[in-house]
């Protein structure tokens, strides 16, 4: 059983005022694969590679690496072509990288007729992305209508999240997510949802508390845009903060060791102070496994 924990997810998002959606900001423009999309600049437009973009972060599952490393894999590939002047050729070069990549190897039958499904999809071709920087859900709700799948879906929400890193990485500022987006749930989300005390579930290690969330990912994004309200951080802004933190979770230390290592990276990454970052740590790792 999965439960919601309001009052821990209230009391939550009043302790993550203190980092502020400045100090989340701050650690989106330190993301790997913000920095990473900054390498198409010089080789396209910011409508080419916005469309480039949202089509990688659909297929952007079971990677035999890390995220980081995929991305840095996909973008130094684009920069090298030319930008695509429509979603045709926008999908004929993610097809020719996606059998070329040594990162995505997995499901690829599946990434392929995903590719082709989003072929079609007119609200993606590059001349029709600029609209989408007034409104973010308005994207969501194209990819999603168009791929026949849940507005709330990991990818649907990763891919919008992308496209508001692409606008980020051409323009040298931020687009705010509105409150409506939930968070994309992935295990690192479903990790610290339960650590943070925010949902319930019963578990007795760490595979647990991922299996039982990805299964219901409703209900954590349910508890985390209580904790958005409360922070006044939108849920899709505050996923960089718990992605950050969810990697210091599980990792064969014990819990003093990840609060601390935890607090250490916030205050280096947000400008609060360590004693700060240190308290924010102890909410967001208030259980542990």
């Amino acid at each position: 059983m999965v439960e919601v924990d309001r009052a821990r997810a209230e009391e939550l998002g009043l302790t993550l005022r203190r980092v502020g959606l400045e100090g989340v900001l701050r650690i989106e423009g330190m993301d790997p694969q913000l920095q990473a999309v900054r390498l198409m600049r010089d080789s396209m437009s910011f409508e080419e590679a916005s469309t480039l973009v949202v089509l990688n972060s659909l297929v952007s599952y079971k990677l035999s690496s890390r995220g980081e490393d995929y991305w840095s894999e996909f973008a130094i590939y684009m920069s090298r072509r030319r930008g695509p002047k429509n979603l045709k050729e926008a999908v004929k070069l993610m097809l020719d990288f996606l059998a070329s990549s040594r990162i995505n190897v997995a499901l690829r039958r599946s990434k392929v007729a995903r590719l082709l499904k989003a072929s079609i999809i007119r609200g993606l071709e590059p001349a029709v992305m600029p609209r989408y920087t007034r409104s973010l859900e308005e994207l969501a709700k194209t990819i999603a209508i168009g791929l026949r799948s849940r507005l709330s879906s990991k990818t649907i929400l990763f891919a919008v999240k992308m496209f508001s890193y692409t606008y980020r990485a051409f323009y040298e500022r931020p687009i705010i997510a509105p409150f409506t987006l939930p968070i994309p749930v992935d295990s690192r989300v479903a990790k610290v949802s339960w650590s943070s005390g925010i949902v319930d579930v019963e578990a007795s290690n760490w595979s647990d508390v991922v299996n039982s969330l990805l299964s219901k990912p409703s209900l954590a994004q349910r508890a985390w845009s209580i904790v958005a309200k409360a922070s006044e951080i939108p849920p899709l802004h505050l996923d960089s903060l718990i992605w950050l933190v969810g990697g210091f979770i599980g990792r064969g230390v014990d819990k003093e060791a990840a609060v601390r290592e935890t607090a250490k990276a916030l205050a280096r990454t947000t400008s609060t102070t360590l004693e700060e970052a240190f308290k924010v740590s102890q909410q967001l790792i208030h259980r542990y496994l």
